[in-house]
Protein backbone atom coordinates (compact mmCIF):
# COMPACT_ATOMS: atom_id res chain seq x y z
CA UNK A 1 0.00 0.00 0.00
CA UNK A 2 1.44 3.25 -1.24
CA UNK A 3 2.32 6.00 1.74
CA UNK A 4 1.03 9.41 2.11
CA UNK A 5 4.66 10.53 0.59
CA UNK A 6 4.42 8.26 -2.22
CA UNK A 7 0.74 9.98 -3.19
CA UNK A 8 1.60 13.18 -2.95
CA UNK A 9 4.45 12.73 -5.32
CA UNK A 10 2.26 10.61 -7.78
CA UNK A 11 -0.10 13.60 -7.56
CA UNK A 12 2.40 16.23 -8.09
CA UNK A 13 4.12 14.26 -11.13
CA UNK A 14 0.24 14.02 -12.39
CA UNK A 15 -0.29 17.80 -11.79
CA UNK A 16 2.97 18.97 -13.53
CA UNK A 17 2.03 16.39 -16.76
CA UNK A 18 -1.48 18.03 -17.39
CA UNK A 19 0.10 21.67 -16.96
CA UNK A 20 2.73 20.50 -19.27
CA UNK A 21 0.09 19.45 -21.73
CA UNK A 22 -2.18 22.45 -21.19
CA UNK A 23 1.21 24.72 -22.36
CA UNK A 24 1.64 22.95 -25.70
CA UNK A 25 -2.05 23.16 -26.05
CA UNK A 26 -1.94 27.22 -25.39
CA UNK A 27 0.98 27.74 -27.41
CA UNK A 28 -0.45 26.12 -30.76
CA UNK A 29 -1.48 28.71 -33.10
CA UNK A 30 -5.18 27.67 -33.37
CA UNK A 31 -5.57 28.15 -29.96
CA UNK A 32 -4.05 31.04 -29.63
CA UNK A 33 -6.47 31.98 -32.38
CA UNK A 34 -9.48 30.65 -30.81
CA UNK A 35 -8.48 32.64 -26.99
CA UNK A 36 -8.55 35.53 -29.18
CA UNK A 37 -12.06 34.96 -30.38
CA UNK A 38 -13.15 34.13 -26.75
CA UNK A 39 -12.32 37.90 -25.66
CA UNK A 40 -14.13 39.31 -28.70
CA UNK A 41 -17.23 36.71 -27.71
CA UNK A 42 -16.96 37.77 -24.11
CA UNK A 43 -16.62 41.57 -25.11
CA UNK A 44 -19.73 41.02 -27.74
CA UNK A 45 -22.32 39.77 -24.90
CA UNK A 46 -21.03 42.73 -22.91
CA UNK A 47 -21.68 44.95 -25.33
CA UNK A 48 -25.21 43.10 -26.03
CA UNK A 49 -25.81 43.92 -22.51
CA UNK A 50 -25.67 47.29 -22.24
CA UNK A 51 -27.65 47.54 -25.13
CA UNK A 52 -30.32 45.95 -23.90
CA UNK A 53 -29.67 47.76 -20.65
CA UNK A 54 -29.89 51.18 -22.62
CA UNK A 55 -33.30 49.65 -23.90
CA UNK A 56 -34.86 49.63 -20.83
CA UNK A 57 -33.96 52.83 -19.48
CA UNK A 58 -34.89 54.55 -23.08
CA UNK A 59 -38.51 52.53 -23.03
CA UNK A 60 -40.33 51.97 -20.21
CA UNK A 61 -42.31 48.73 -21.63
CA UNK A 62 -38.29 46.84 -21.98
CA UNK A 63 -36.40 44.96 -19.23
CA UNK A 64 -32.89 44.78 -18.37
CA UNK A 65 -31.36 41.87 -18.10
CA UNK A 66 -27.99 39.88 -18.32
CA UNK A 67 -26.52 36.98 -20.39
CA UNK A 68 -29.91 34.75 -20.30
CA UNK A 69 -31.44 38.20 -21.52
CA UNK A 70 -28.95 38.43 -24.43
CA UNK A 71 -29.29 34.32 -25.26
CA UNK A 72 -33.10 34.85 -25.58
CA UNK A 73 -32.76 37.70 -27.34
CA UNK A 74 -30.65 35.83 -29.83
CA UNK A 75 -32.83 32.93 -29.81
CA UNK A 76 -35.88 34.64 -31.30
CA UNK A 77 -33.56 36.29 -33.93
CA UNK A 78 -33.34 34.72 -37.82
CA UNK A 79 -29.37 34.07 -37.36
CA UNK A 80 -29.93 33.58 -34.02
CA UNK A 81 -28.70 29.77 -33.90
CA UNK A 82 -25.74 30.80 -35.54
CA UNK A 83 -24.78 33.97 -33.12
CA UNK A 84 -25.36 31.42 -30.43
CA UNK A 85 -23.09 28.95 -31.79
CA UNK A 86 -20.45 31.62 -32.49
CA UNK A 87 -20.94 32.86 -28.82
CA UNK A 88 -20.87 29.13 -27.82
CA UNK A 89 -17.33 28.41 -29.46
CA UNK A 90 -16.07 31.97 -28.41
CA UNK A 91 -16.47 31.36 -24.39
CA UNK A 92 -15.33 28.27 -24.69
CA UNK A 93 -11.97 29.73 -26.03
CA UNK A 94 -11.86 32.31 -23.43
CA UNK A 95 -13.23 29.84 -20.56
CA UNK A 96 -10.02 27.47 -22.25
CA UNK A 97 -7.93 30.57 -21.78
CA UNK A 98 -9.12 31.08 -18.03
CA UNK A 99 -8.03 27.95 -17.37
CA UNK A 100 -4.96 28.10 -18.56
CA UNK A 101 -4.19 30.81 -16.04
CA UNK A 102 -5.46 28.61 -13.51
CA UNK A 103 -2.92 25.53 -14.47
CA UNK A 104 0.09 27.53 -15.78
CA UNK A 105 -0.81 30.94 -15.25
CA UNK A 106 1.36 32.41 -18.29
CA UNK A 107 1.21 36.36 -16.83
CA UNK A 108 3.07 35.40 -14.20
CA UNK A 109 5.52 32.36 -15.05
CA UNK A 110 8.50 31.57 -12.81
CA UNK A 111 7.21 33.95 -9.92
CA UNK A 112 7.05 32.19 -6.36
CA UNK A 113 3.38 30.99 -5.21
CA UNK A 114 1.99 33.51 -2.65
CA UNK A 115 -1.02 33.37 -1.12
CA UNK A 116 -2.45 36.19 -3.82
CA UNK A 117 -1.36 34.09 -6.86
CA UNK A 118 -3.45 31.73 -4.88
CA UNK A 119 -6.66 33.91 -4.87
CA UNK A 120 -6.54 34.93 -8.18
CA UNK A 121 -5.97 31.28 -9.49
CA UNK A 122 -9.03 30.54 -7.54
CA UNK A 123 -10.75 33.63 -8.96
CA UNK A 124 -9.87 32.20 -12.94
CA UNK A 125 -11.43 29.04 -12.05
CA UNK A 126 -14.62 30.68 -11.18
CA UNK A 127 -14.19 32.88 -14.11
CA UNK A 128 -13.73 30.07 -16.08
CA UNK A 129 -16.54 27.66 -15.20
CA UNK A 130 -19.17 30.59 -14.96
CA UNK A 131 -18.53 31.70 -18.46
CA UNK A 132 -17.95 27.96 -19.69
CA UNK A 133 -21.63 27.45 -18.69
CA UNK A 134 -22.98 30.55 -20.80
CA UNK A 135 -21.41 29.24 -23.39
CA UNK A 136 -23.14 25.67 -22.36
CA UNK A 137 -26.69 27.42 -22.10
CA UNK A 138 -25.80 29.05 -25.95
CA UNK A 139 -25.08 25.89 -27.44
CA UNK A 140 -28.12 24.23 -26.08
CA UNK A 141 -30.16 26.65 -27.51
CA UNK A 142 -28.14 27.04 -30.54
CA UNK A 143 -28.91 23.41 -31.47
CA UNK A 144 -32.60 24.10 -30.11
CA UNK A 145 -32.28 22.68 -27.19
CA UNK A 146 -34.22 24.37 -23.87
CA UNK A 147 -32.61 26.01 -21.01
CA UNK A 148 -33.59 26.43 -17.74
CA UNK A 149 -32.84 30.48 -17.05
CA UNK A 150 -34.01 30.49 -13.65
CA UNK A 151 -32.32 32.90 -11.81
CA UNK A 152 -29.53 30.99 -9.53
CA UNK A 153 -28.94 33.39 -6.37
CA UNK A 154 -32.21 33.17 -5.90
CA UNK A 155 -32.21 29.22 -6.07
CA UNK A 156 -29.23 29.68 -3.62
CA UNK A 157 -30.90 31.26 -1.17
CA UNK A 158 -33.50 29.31 -1.47
CA UNK A 159 -31.77 26.34 -0.43
CA UNK A 160 -29.77 28.06 2.34
CA UNK A 161 -32.72 29.41 4.29
CA UNK A 162 -33.22 25.96 4.83
CA UNK A 163 -30.76 25.81 7.34
CA UNK A 164 -30.49 27.54 10.22
CA UNK A 165 -27.36 29.22 9.55
CA UNK A 166 -29.11 29.78 6.16
CA UNK A 167 -28.73 33.51 6.79
CA UNK A 168 -25.79 34.08 8.22
CA UNK A 169 -24.17 32.47 5.00
CA UNK A 170 -25.99 34.19 2.21
CA UNK A 171 -24.97 37.55 4.51
CA UNK A 172 -21.24 36.20 3.71
CA UNK A 173 -22.06 35.53 0.24
CA UNK A 174 -23.36 38.74 -0.35
CA UNK A 175 -20.31 40.65 1.76
CA UNK A 176 -18.04 38.34 -0.50
CA UNK A 177 -19.25 39.54 -3.75
CA UNK A 178 -18.78 43.11 -2.52
CA UNK A 179 -15.35 42.62 -1.86
CA UNK A 180 -15.04 40.92 -5.61
CA UNK A 181 -16.87 44.01 -6.35
CA UNK A 182 -14.43 46.27 -5.09
CA UNK A 183 -11.22 44.70 -6.00
CA UNK A 184 -12.23 44.99 -10.03
CA UNK A 185 -13.06 48.84 -9.31
CA UNK A 186 -9.78 49.15 -7.50
CA UNK A 187 -8.06 47.42 -10.41
CA UNK A 188 -9.35 49.52 -12.78
CA UNK A 189 -8.12 52.54 -10.58
CA UNK A 190 -4.85 51.02 -10.17
CA UNK A 191 -4.45 49.58 -13.81
CA UNK A 192 -3.24 46.38 -12.99
CA UNK A 193 -6.26 44.38 -14.55
CA UNK A 194 -5.43 46.10 -17.93
CA UNK A 195 -3.80 43.54 -20.54
CA UNK A 196 -0.54 44.23 -22.17
CA UNK A 197 -0.73 44.98 -25.92
CA UNK A 198 1.30 44.85 -28.72
CA UNK A 199 3.84 47.28 -29.40
CA UNK A 200 2.81 47.86 -32.65
CA UNK A 201 -0.90 49.22 -31.35
CA UNK A 202 -0.28 53.10 -31.94
CA UNK A 203 0.04 55.28 -28.66
CA UNK A 204 -3.17 56.83 -28.67
CA UNK A 205 -5.08 54.02 -29.85
CA UNK A 206 -3.91 52.46 -26.72
CA UNK A 207 -4.29 55.02 -24.05
CA UNK A 208 -8.24 55.03 -25.03
CA UNK A 209 -8.40 51.27 -24.94
CA UNK A 210 -7.11 51.71 -21.20
CA UNK A 211 -9.36 54.15 -20.63
CA UNK A 212 -12.11 52.08 -22.07
CA UNK A 213 -11.28 48.92 -19.85
CA UNK A 214 -10.74 50.98 -16.56
CA UNK A 215 -14.43 52.22 -17.24
CA UNK A 216 -15.67 48.82 -17.92
CA UNK A 217 -14.05 47.26 -15.20
CA UNK A 218 -15.54 49.88 -12.73
CA UNK A 219 -19.11 49.42 -14.04
CA UNK A 220 -18.45 45.33 -13.73
CA UNK A 221 -17.54 46.00 -10.64
CA UNK A 222 -20.17 48.13 -9.35
CA UNK A 223 -22.47 45.72 -10.75
CA UNK A 224 -20.99 42.85 -8.76
CA UNK A 225 -21.47 45.44 -5.39
CA UNK A 226 -25.32 46.11 -6.16
CA UNK A 227 -25.75 41.93 -6.46
CA UNK A 228 -23.72 41.52 -3.21
CA UNK A 229 -26.16 44.33 -1.95
CA UNK A 230 -29.19 42.14 -2.63
CA UNK A 231 -27.91 39.15 -1.57
CA UNK A 232 -27.30 40.73 1.98
CA UNK A 233 -30.96 42.55 1.48
CA UNK A 234 -32.41 38.97 1.31
CA UNK A 235 -30.71 37.41 4.15
CA UNK A 236 -32.12 40.31 5.89
CA UNK A 237 -35.31 39.71 5.50
CA UNK A 238 -35.26 36.19 4.70
CA UNK A 239 -36.44 36.97 1.07
CA UNK A 240 -35.18 34.89 -1.45
CA UNK A 241 -36.65 36.73 -4.02
CA UNK A 242 -34.72 39.73 -3.06
CA UNK A 243 -31.54 37.93 -4.23
CA UNK A 244 -30.66 37.73 -7.92
CA UNK A 245 -27.33 37.81 -10.09
CA UNK A 246 -26.30 40.64 -12.34
CA UNK A 247 -29.24 40.41 -14.94
CA UNK A 248 -32.00 40.31 -12.21
CA UNK A 249 -29.92 43.59 -10.10
CA UNK A 250 -30.16 46.06 -13.29
CA UNK A 251 -33.32 44.93 -14.42
CA UNK A 252 -34.50 46.33 -10.45
CA UNK A 253 -32.50 49.51 -11.05
CA UNK A 254 -35.67 50.75 -12.99
CA UNK A 255 -37.47 50.91 -10.01
CA UNK A 256 -35.44 52.39 -7.45
CA UNK A 257 -34.38 56.17 -6.96
CA UNK A 258 -31.95 57.63 -9.31
CA UNK A 259 -31.83 53.90 -10.87
CA UNK A 260 -32.20 54.67 -14.52
CA UNK A 261 -28.61 57.11 -13.89
CA UNK A 262 -26.98 54.40 -12.39
CA UNK A 263 -28.13 51.68 -15.63
CA UNK A 264 -27.31 54.34 -17.76
CA UNK A 265 -23.72 54.54 -16.57
CA UNK A 266 -23.57 50.70 -16.18
CA UNK A 267 -24.44 50.25 -19.51
CA UNK A 268 -21.72 52.74 -21.02
CA UNK A 269 -19.26 50.76 -19.06
CA UNK A 270 -20.32 47.56 -20.97
CA UNK A 271 -20.06 49.15 -23.90
CA UNK A 272 -16.32 50.44 -23.04
CA UNK A 273 -15.61 47.32 -21.90
CA UNK A 274 -16.83 45.52 -24.91
CA UNK A 275 -14.95 47.80 -26.96
CA UNK A 276 -11.61 46.85 -24.84
CA UNK A 277 -12.12 43.18 -24.94
CA UNK A 278 -12.35 43.68 -29.10
CA UNK A 279 -9.12 45.30 -28.71
CA UNK A 280 -8.04 42.87 -26.32
CA UNK A 281 -9.01 40.53 -29.01
CA UNK A 282 -6.82 41.74 -31.48
CA UNK A 283 -4.45 43.15 -29.51
CA UNK A 284 -3.22 41.92 -26.36
CA UNK A 285 0.01 40.91 -25.74
CA UNK A 286 0.39 36.67 -24.79
CA UNK A 287 3.19 35.23 -23.13
CA UNK A 288 5.74 34.31 -25.34
CA UNK A 289 6.51 30.26 -25.30
CA UNK A 290 9.94 31.51 -24.20
CA UNK A 291 8.74 33.70 -21.13
CA UNK A 292 6.79 30.71 -20.08
CA UNK A 293 9.79 28.50 -19.83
Amino acid sequence: MPTTRQCIVFATQQITQIQHWVHQLFTTVWMQRLIRFGHAAKGGLYGAIGLISMRSVIYDSESAGGSEAVMAALDDRAIGSVLLLLLCIGLAGYSFWRFVQVLVDPDHANQPMTLQRIAQRCGYACSGLTYLGIGYSAGRLAIGLTVDFDDTAEEIAETLFEVPIGAWALSACGVGVIGIGLIYIYGAYSGSFISNFQTKLYSAVKRSTVFMGKLGYTARGVSFVLVGAYLIKAAYFLNDEAAGGVGQVLDRLDDVRFGKIWLTAIAFGFFAYAIYMIMAALYRKFPTEKKLR
